[in-house]
């Protein structure tokens, strides 16, 4: 064998390496991500969108409970909305973790307003936002 030769085929191989590895990190990484979705909420490119927002059933009975991919707001705990964090920027409901409440009041970049249970909000990244009054469910 020629040394050219030798010398394609092991690019070839190191192409194909570098190819498979390729592939398999997409596929961990979107298996990772899966995980965490809720039902019409999807994550791209580290921002969160909402196909639905619907938060009550068919039965006209309020989705309140905590699922896979909501945040919960603890009342005075500050959190910061970033791409590689569990809060993510994009659009959220308002639920209020007590069901007999129904006014919240939430502090989004250093304003406090109060929101209705069922209100939606869109969170930028770098707001800074914390529960005032209650715990809060953001879905």
């Amino acid at each position: 064998m020629v040394w050219s030769e030798i010398a394609l085929i092991c690019v070839s191989v190191v192409l194909v390496v570098v190819a498979l590895a390729w592939i398999i990190t997409a596929i961990v990484k979107h298996k990772n991500n899966s995980q965490y979705r809720v039902d019409g909420v999807y994550v791209s490119d580290g921002v969160r969108y909402t196909k639905d927002g619907k938060v009550i059933d068919d039965h006209g009975n309020v989705k309140v409970t905590l699922n896979k991919g909501d945040f919960l707001l603890e009342r005075g705990k500050e959190y910061v909305c970033e791409k590689d964090s569990d809060l993510l920027p994009g659009k959220y409901t308002v639920l209020s973790a007590d069901e007999n409440t129904k006014n919240i009041n939430i502090r989004i970049g250093g304003v406090v307003r109060e929101y209705k249970h069922f209100s939606s909000i869109v969170i930028t990244e770098g707001d800074k936002i914390s529960a005032v009054s209650h715990n809060v469910i953001l879905r």
